[in-house]
């Protein structure tokens, strides 16, 4: 490699420094950087093992807040967590790992909020059947799991039928 490019992959770790210090960054994103800053693959390999042991990019760390933050503010699932996980080029056994660290009484209460939430907007709905229906399609599709979700509904509405 020569001056212009030992200089072109300075600059691009260090910008790429500086996109890791903004937020908790996934390996795979930093990769991504350093080639859009115009680095080959080899290069960017380079660039990310170097940030790796300066400890700008960590994929545990960033597994661990990754799984928190998006259980937290974005009220998924661990299904819809660990298929974003795994478009970041995770390792399965740190998305489980990530992932056992939700403690179940927060998650059920994570369902039961869900389910409150979308009960009350059906209120002009009727029947009891398409209400469940919807309400528990919405948490499914929050990334819940079906038979924990059907679980927790029937225990909150067994005596409303």
């Amino acid at each position: 490699m020569n001056s212009e490019g030992s200089e072109q992959l300075q600059q691009a770790k260090n910008k790429a420094a500086r996109y890791c210090v903004g937020a908790e960054r996934s390996p795979y994103q930093v990769l991504t950087k350093l080639q859009l800053y115009g680095l080959e693959l080899e290069d960017a390999l380079v660039a990310l093992e170097s940030l790796k042991e300066a400890n700008f990019t960590n994929e545990k760390r960033f597994v661990s807040a990754f799984v928190n933050d998006k259980f937290m503010f974005n009220k998924w699932g661990k299904i819809k967590i660990a298929i974003e996980l795994r478009k970041h080029k995770i390792n399965s056994s740190l998305i489980e790992e990530g992932l056992s660290t939700l403690e179940p009484s927060d998650y059920e209460l994570k369902i039961d909020e869900l389910i409150d939430q979308k009960w009350g907007q059906l209120q002009t709905e009727g029947n009891f059947l398409i209400k469940k229906k919807k309400t528990c399609q919405f948490v499914f599709s929050k990334g819940f799991e079906s038979h924990l979700v059907l679980a927790r509904f029937d225990q909150k509405f067994k005596y409303s039928q």
